[in-house]
């Protein structure tokens, strides 16, 4: 724990102080043994479960996860399906270019962090890959030969460290993108647009980190972004870096592709090939009350889901795998206490950049891992 961020150290002792420790089912205290049994009952009587989740998993956890769902025929998704998953799968399928956060610290000299605040979603981000590690310096001082500029609609800790700040109105960047794109073209547009424009005709590398602040206002149409990321890329080197908040999501992404070829919102339904669609998105599956058996791996969607949605849940068995005591947990009919990953749980993962890391086990570990959990669910199902 020496040197952690703020959020790592938080994570850490939450995981040694906030731990859930017993087995519950349907509100009772049960053991490990009994709680498998109970799940596995759950799962086998559903005719349509969804398995959601797994972004807080170990690749090797994500992969069990991934068989279980073809055992049942489920439906598999994750916070991709309303966050970076349209931006992570043009990455993974080679259509939008990216590079490694290494890269981007050392070659880039124009940085741009668009509807993101790393000073808290990624406490480190600044001081240890993008802005502050660089290894060539101007003569006359520390500051690194480079351009970190911010697209925002609010001043965050972020903004002030920027040299470049651009403002918007809430939901303003699809206009503003069409700005800089007339500018790029030679056309008349708004001053802070052309401003924009100058940076990237005169960067040698830009590197746009994508936050949910253009996804969200874009809708997920990320068309717009990607017409600049070209026009950028004709002047000179750019790239894409999704600034995903769960640190294995690009993981799950990942495996889930070179299993199906897609990164979210799969069925396993009726035997044959994985389909997708937006129709297997978590939201829309509990809209339209398709889901009967919902199993949660490391995430909350009773604080992360709209309220209307939340509200279905009412009437859905939920079985629940996680380390800490969250209101799905507290909610689930059946809840298994499990060990956190990458503190007691060791194992692989990608970071944002898609760069696979290895963690290795920092705290002995006091209960079944979430691999260890869902391996036996698939075992109980034989």
């Amino acid at each position: 724990m020496e040197n952690a961020c703020l959020k790592g150290s938080a994570f850490f002792r939450a995981a040694w102080e906030r731990r859930e420790g017993t087995c519950r089912v349907r509100g009772r205290e049960a053991s490990l043994e009994e709680a498998v049994t109970a799940a596995s009952g759950l799962l086998k009587g559903a005719r349509n479960p969804l398995i959601y989740g797994l972004d807080n998993s170990t690749i090797e956890a994500q992969q069990v996860a991934l068989r279980l769902a073809r055992r049942l025929g489920a439906v598999v998704d994750d916070t991709s399906s309303f966050c970076q998953g349209a931006l992570t799968q043009g990455i993974i399928t080679g259509k939008v270019p990216t590079c490694t956060l290494a890269e981007a610290a050392q070659l880039a000299d124009m940085m741009v962090y668009w509807g993101a605040n790393p000073y808290h979603a990624h406490p480190r981000h600044l001081s240890k890959y993008t802005y502050y590690p660089r290894s060539q310096y101007r003569e006359a001082g520390w500051m690194p030969d480079v351009v970190l500029a911010g697209v925002d609609v609010r001043e965050t800790e972020t903004s002030i460290t920027c040299h470049k700040m651009f403002w918007l109105s809430p939901g303003g960047d699809r206009e503003f993108i069409g700005q800089v794109m007339s500018a790029l073209a030679g056309k008349e547009a708004s001053m802070q647009a052309a401003s924009f424009a100058t940076l990237i005709e005169e960067a040698h590398f830009t590197v746009f980190f994508v936050g949910l602040g253009l996804v969200y206002s874009l809708g997920n149409d990320l068309d717009p972004f990607l017409g600049l990321l070209t026009e950028a890329r004709s002047r000179g080197k750019a790239a894409a870096v999704p600034m995903v908040g769960h640190f294995n999501t690009m993981g799950f992404n990942h495996t889930l592709y070179g299993d199906t070829g897609y990164v979210n919102r799969v069925s396993f339904a009726n035997g044959g090939g994985p389909q997708h669609g937006p129709e297997f998105s978590i939201l829309r599956q509990l809209r339209g009350g398709a889901v009967d058996c919902l199993l949660v791996v490391g995430a909350d969607p009773f604080t992360s889901l709209p309220h209307p949605l939340v509200s279905t849940l009412a009437s859905v068995p939920i079985i629940c795998l996680d380390p800490f005591p969250t209101p799905t947990f507290e909610g689930a009919q059946v809840a298994i206490p499990v060990a956190p990953s990458a503190v007691e749980v060791p194992g692989t993962a990608r970071r944002m950049d898609g760069e696979v890391v290895t963690l290795p086990q920092a705290q002995t570990a006091r209960g079944p891992s979430d691999g260890e959990v869902l391996g036996r669910l698939l075992e109980a199902l034989d």
